[in-house]
């Protein structure tokens, strides 16, 4: 299967955005059933991808001749949230049946249909790629200037043992995994946002939700709730190894 990525790999001036992906086989099952990958941990992604990436190639067919197992690290979230949700569907179909609960009332409601080749693609430009000053702010207390980024695979990651092992550090370690540079500096840390003013931190926030860092599929689900009546809305976990369950699929559901 040929499959269109939102952002894709810019590298010198081609830009690699159209993936050749295998589908799921008997050694992928493996990778689902061990534990020690799944459980707690999205360890089955990286094997998943590096099988199922078969090449990278522009819109005029020029293949991408770097390593493909490492390229995978290179790309935004939204390219491998699309790689996951279409080699599903190169395997099983586009037909994905899910259960959602209602976060107003908490209702179940089974057997929810999703069309996956439906899925619209909000796609970055080269132009868009390469405007930095798209992606960069001032900060109103310090006066630093901060450069944003899209989150890649090993920041989610990041984001796990962050969450599993600092309970004590939530916030600044997972800012500053969105940050690319402040000021000239490029190796941001954690410790970098502890000293930020903390009116900065909340200016990031809220400026991370205006840009556009990325492109993506949109894998949020509208439903409108048959009991309370009320609309809430589900993002597919494409990162759960039920994702790539045959009968079951997701049931993560937020608010």
């Amino acid at each position: 299967m040929i499959v269109t990525l939102p952002n894709g790999l810019l590298d010198g001036g081609d830009l690699f955005n159209k993936a050749c992906i295998d589908e799921l086989r008997g050694k992928q099952q493996n990778y689902l059933a061990n534990r020690d990958l799944v459980v707690g941990n999205i360890g089955h992604i990286p094997k998943i991808l590096e099988d199922m990436l078969i090449s990278l190639e522009t819109e005029n067919g020029l293949k991408w001749e770097g390593d493909l197992k490492k390229v995978i690290w290179k790309l935004p979230s939204g390219d491998i949230e699309t790689l996951l949700v279409k080699i599903r569907e190169n395997t099983f179909g586009e037909r994905f049946y899910f259960e959602a609960e209602c976060s107003h009332c908490g209702h179940n409601h089974k057997n929810q249909r999703l069309d996956l080749d439906k899925l619209e693609l909000n796609r970055m430009s080269l132009e868009e790629i390469t405007d930095s000053k798209s992606r960069t702010l001032k900060l109103p207390k310090s006066g630093k200037e901060v450069e944003l980024k899209p989150i890649y695979l090993k920041d989610y990651f990041d984001i796990i043992k962050i969450t599993t092992d600092s309970q004590d550090k939530l916030i600044t370690p997972t800012v500053a995994l969105s940050i690319k540079r402040i000021d000239k500096e490029t190796k941001v840390t954690s410790e970098m946002i502890d000293d930020l003013p903390l009116k900065d931190i909340h200016y990031i926030g809220e400026k991370m939700e205006d840009m556009k860092l990325e492109g993506t599929i949109d894998i949020d689900v509208y439903i409108k709730c048959k009991k309370c009546k009320k609309e809430f809305v589900i993002r597919l976990d494409v990162y759960n190894a039920d994702f790539f369950s045959h009968s079951r699929g997701s049931k993560s559901s937020t608010t």
